[in-house]
């Protein structure tokens, strides 16, 4: 189960930019495991105002008294961070997105509210694409990096910790050969 992750042959989804005759077929985020990183910092922050005084019991050490005022600040400067934490990584997830349509492939990098980078190459510009999946995580939920190198491209375009990236790397080239004989995609 990729969760969103690996689309195929989408409907109902389109992009800015898309031609009257262009069909998506494929819709690529990073892993949903990838997630956890932030959803593990996320728990761990929210857990401070429950942890931090069971640590001081079991220290025993003792603190002046502080002010509910200040403590409920605490309090609430905690929970905005966590809700920071968990909307960053949400967006941060759900906006890079790499689609593959028929006519191109487009990889959207969304680094912050005020900042994207969108790299797209037409398939018949596709020379060759590489995947790798690195580690025991990789290899186990099988997810990695699909590296794709275009004609006339000095930095080609990158789709970092895609689901099944071998199937994704055949999936480009079987569209960028069709691209190249003039071929029509595969329903």
């Amino acid at each position: 189960m990729h969760l969103f992750s690996y689309l195929e042959n989408p409907h109902n989804i389109s992009f800015e930019g898309q031609d009257n005759d262009e069909k998506i077929l494929l819709v690529l985020r990073a892993h949903p495991i990838t997630n956890l990183g932030w959803i593990f910092f996320a728990i761990l922050v929210f857990s401070v105002p429950f942890l931090v005084p069971q640590l001081i019991v079991l220290t025993g050490i003792t603190l002046p008294n502080i002010a509910e005022e200040i403590l409920l600040g605490f309090l609430i400067i905690n929970y905005l961070l966590v809700l920071v934490i968990v909307f960053e990584g949400f967006l941060y997830w759900y906006f890079n997105v790499s689609i593959l349509t028929n006519k191109r492939i487009i990889d959207i990098d969304f680094e912050s509210l005020l900042y994207k980078k969108v790299d797209l190459a037409p398939l018949s510009n596709v020379e060759e694409a590489n995947s790798h999946v690195k580690g025991i995580i990789g290899t186990v939920f099988n997810f990695g990096d699909v590296l794709i190198q275009t004609a006339g491209a000095s930095v080609g375009i990158d789709l970092k910790n895609v689901p099944d990236p071998h199937k994704v790397a055949d999936r480009v080239m079987d569209e960028a050969h069709l691209s190249k004989k003039g071929g029509h995609h595969a329903p």
